[in-house]
């Protein structure tokens, strides 16, 4: 019943009760609070229980804020009279803050009405920053950070300091909770009066917060009232603003790297015949200080004119030493020359490569140079040059061989025409149908027949097939 007899025998009149109220607090002590989500198109429900003594043309009406003149009425007809019966106050006649919701109710059985006592709620008409359409970032939410942060990120003593980061928004109060992401975690913040005096929120944020290292550390806020209300609807969140944070990063220091095979001239000399001739890759091995778990390492040997690039090895173990195995074809394709040896080092959560310092080594001759070979533009004859070898006293022999990839195809050894400063030798067509479209590799060697001589490698041409 909305209505009782009081110790005085007056019918007292309760007021009305809305449907989904919130707790709020306020220093005005409010009975409730009226979300947002209460309102449908423009109105808030509210319930009316009959009263004492209640007729057929009753009249309710809902007063606010202390005025007289109804907001919402309702006449009791057949379908009210001794029931539960809504009625519908419009949100324009609720002010910000708080406001004070009475019934008052006619009957035609007495000349005057009665008023119930106030039913006081806390309203906010506008959510955190405004409302906004539809999705994406909410432009009214602004995080600000000191330039220098902005252009150099957040390293250990920045971050010990503490990094103030700023927010401010419009239709901010006090007890406002924000929700402030930081790149995959959150931390919660209540909103303050003196904050809201000055119109802005100034979070200091420490090593803890910035848990893990990134270049682009994310960082964005979003806002909910105390009554639930939420920034944006849906753009709930501020634009996000990316720090470097490179708190935990080791100093790094990326000297050169080594070729185990490379014993003279304190690691800069690879003496082809003696340390490689029957070798099938080169050994660079590497190991920096500062090397820490999950860092992505790789190395890079510039040959004479090409440049191979090894497999990723991710380091798991600081002062973890690694090492990275280079194909024989690419040593071969540098003797009596040089190759520059370095790595990079990628670290986590970045895509820059770091690179080392080079280790420049020399590939010791062999008894002749051996330039490229030729191939024609049929790709059916390979021409194996070797202008210095002259007119040899004792016979040498010739063969051509093709890599593709991990394949590799050898022919017959041939005899070289005495004082011919080159020899053609047949490609079989069954070394390239196969291997259309991919990168092939043709080199020759020399052999000195009747001999213990060392096998004498060219150069590499390399063509795609």
């Amino acid at each position: 019943m909305s209505d009782t007899k009081n110790r005085n025998g007056v019918l007292t009149i309760y007021p009305p009760q809305i449907p989904g109220l919130v707790n709020a607090t306020h220093p005005e002590n409010p009975e409730g609070g009226i979300p947002l989500s209460l309102s449908v198109v423009g109105f808030i429900h509210n319930v009316v229980d009959p009263w004492v003594e209640q007729s057929l043309n009753d009249t309710a009406s809902l007063l606010t804020n202390g005025s007289e003149i109804a907001d919402a009425t309702q006449i009791i007809g057949p379908d009210e009279l001794h029931k539960s019966f809504d009625m519908f106050l419009t949100v324009f006649s609720l002010n910000e803050g708080i406001n004070r919701l009475r019934l008052r109710v006619k009957r035609l059985s007495q000349p005057m009405p009665e008023i119930s006592a106030p039913l006081v709620l806390l309203y906010h008409a506008e959510r955190p920053g405004g409302e906004i359409a539809g999705s994406g970032d909410n432009p009214n939410l602004e995080l600000s950070f000191a330039s220098i942060i902005i252009d150099k990120g957040v390293d250990a003593p920045s971050a010990a300091a503490g990094v103030d980061a700023t927010l401010s928004y419009i239709f901010m109060r006090e007890l406002d909770e924000i929700t402030f992401y930081l790149d995959g975690t959150t931390i919660k913040h209540t909103v303050t009066a003196a904050e809201v005096t000055a119109k802005r929120v100034v979070i200091k944020l420490t090593t803890e917060h910035f848990w893990q290292d990134n270049k682009r550390f994310a960082l964005r806020f979003g806002v909910t009232d105390q009554l639930g209300n939420r920034s944006g609807p849906q753009a709930f969140w501020s634009a996000t603003t990316y720090l470097d944070v490179h708190i935990r990063q080791p100093v790094l220091d990326l000297i050169a790297p080594k070729v185990l095979e490379a014993r003279d001239s304190n690691g800069t000399v690879l003496n082809f015949v003696r340390d490689f001739y029957e070798a099938r890759y080169a050994t660079v091995e590497v190991r920096y200080p500062g090397s820490a778990p999950r860092q992505s390492v790789k190395v890079y040997w510039i040959g004479r004119n090409s440049t191979y690039g090894s497999e990723i090895q991710i380091v798991t173990a600081a002062g973890q030493t690694l090492q990275f195995r280079v194909p024989r074809e690419e040593v071969v394709d540098t003797v009596g020359s040089g190759a520059s040896v370095y790595y990079t080092v990628q670290l986590p959560g970045s895509n820059e490569d770091r690179p080392s310092k080079s280790l420049d080594i020399t590939i010791t001759e062999q008894k002749h140079r051996l330039g490229e070979p030729t191939l024609n533009a049929a790709k059916n004859n390979l021409r194996a040059s070797y202008p210095e070898l002259g007119k040899p006293p004792v016979p040498h022999k010739v063969r051509i061989s093709l890599t593709v990839g991990t394949t590799r195809y050898d022919s017959a050894e041939i005899f070289i025409v005495e004082g011919s400063t080159y020899t053609d030798v047949p490609v079989p067509s069954s070394w390239i149908t196969p291997n259309k479209g991919k990168l092939g590799l043709f080199n020759f060697t020399l052999k000195k027949t009747g001999t213990t001589e060392p096998i004498i490698f060219s150069w590499y041409l390399r063509v795609v097939l």
